[in-house]
């Protein structure tokens, strides 16, 4: 089987581009072909026969990017339809399509090939969309302008997309997806050797993008109150735009002993991260859909503290850990104050959350089940 797969942001390290890589890794072993089409930077692997790379040239006009983004941009529809020509799939599997969803999706409706969507995020939900705007009267204009393209879009998207994958019910139910084509699809979430819970104090772990979507400054504004009462170590992994900014805040707070910023980790030095640790932190604005870092996390034995919001509150029930208000400083500390007053609910709740990945989210399982999936569309 001859498969497209289309990304538009492999270069940007977050749970889609995780999962892409999988998806490569896994079919490769098979009989299955994979081709890769994305928009900015191309990725380096064995597993892809060929790439194309689409990147956008800047216009200098406002108006005209705002045509571009929202529109049909010929330049990225002409070379997208030329590569499904040239490749010829059986099959198209869209990753991730936040930009220029007019035009892609539009590209994919007209194209003989079946597409299937694993999903995400919530932004298809205008409510958690980039473009929505929550306050000021420039908000308010900019919504009256960007909710109806957001809606056309959104529109195109259902038409094009033959069978969407969610990995929670709440992006299913979110994102009021036609049940006649949409699939509960858990991620894969490998196996880890359990290694012992460190028990001295609360050691806290966060491992994603570093933008302010993550909430990261959220989580060092509740350390901040937690340090008057409690020793904590908290190590950040990850990069993005918010980087300098939350050094100043560890600064401000006078918590550079205590918070450490550890910018993009291997794979293997995240395993040595999420050993150290013995709870895991998601303060997201926005809301999650399944978080590797929680499941990640939790097939280590580690429980996790999140954001009440998305799918989170399906993944974290009150057995496997907690969540707290989003964007809410003050609940998150109450919260963290609370756990490290009680330190045995870790391993009570991260054995629980290890039992619970370790079935619903099998790969075995979810492999077998995306073959079916790729099958049942062609066929």
């Amino acid at each position: 089987m001859k498969i497209l797969h289309f990304h538009d942001s492999p270069h940007i390290h977050g749970g889609a581009t995780q999962y892409l890589t999988q998806v490569l890794n896994e079919l490769s072993g098979s009989s299955d072909e994979n081709h890769l089409f994305s928009l900015g930077s191309s990725i380096d692997s064995d597993n892809i026969s060929s790439q194309y790379n689409f990147k956008y040239r800047w216009a200098w006009s406002p108006l005209q990017r705002r045509r571009d983004f929202f529109g049909i941009h010929a330049p990225l529809a002409s070379m997208l339809a030329q590569a499904i020509e040239t490749v010829s799939p059986d099959l198209i599997h869209i990753h991730n399509c936040s930009h220029f969803r007019q035009t892609v999706f539009s590209t994919i409706l007209y194209s003989k090939p079946k597409s299937i969507m694993t999903v995400h995020d919530f932004s298809l939900n205008w409510d958690a969309s980039p473009q929505c705007r929550n306050a000021g009267f420039k908000g308010l204009l900019a919504n009256l302008a960007n909710r109806p393209q957001h809606e056309k879009s959104r529109r195109t998207v259902l038409d094009a997309v033959d069978m969407f994958l969610c990995p929670t019910q709440a992006l299913m139910d979110g994102l009021q997806l036609p049940t006649f084509k949409s699939r509960i699809h858990r991620l894969p979430i490998q196996p880890t050797t359990h290694c012992e819970l460190p028990g001295d104090k609360l050691r806290i772990f966060f491992a994603g993008t570093l933008f302010a979507s993550k909430g990261v400054d959220i989580l060092i504004d509740a350390l901040a109150k937690l340090n008057a009462t409690h020793d904590f170590e908290a190590e950040i992994a990850g990069s993005g735009d918010q980087l300098g900014n939350l050094q100043d805040k560890v600064a401000h707070y006078c918590l550079n002993s205590k918070v450490k910023l550890l910018g993009q980790l291997s794979s293997s030095q995240m395993n040595e991260a999420y050993s150290r640790s013995n709870l895991q932190v998601l303060p997201s604005r926005v809301p999650e859909n399944s978080p590797l870092t929680v499941l990640e996390a939790g097939s280590r034995g580690r429980a996790s503290i999140a954001s009440h919001a998305g799918g989170v509150p399906e993944l974290i029930t009150e057995d496997r850990g907690w969540t707290f208000q989003s964007e809410n400083s003050d609940d998150l500390a109450n919260k963290l104050h609370y756990i490290a007053n009680d330190m045995k609910l870790l391993s009570v709740k991260g054995e629980n959350m290890r039992k619970w990945v370790g079935t619903e989210f099998d790969p075995a399982t979810h492999w077998a089940q995306l073959q079916a999936h790729y099958s049942d569309l062609i066929s």
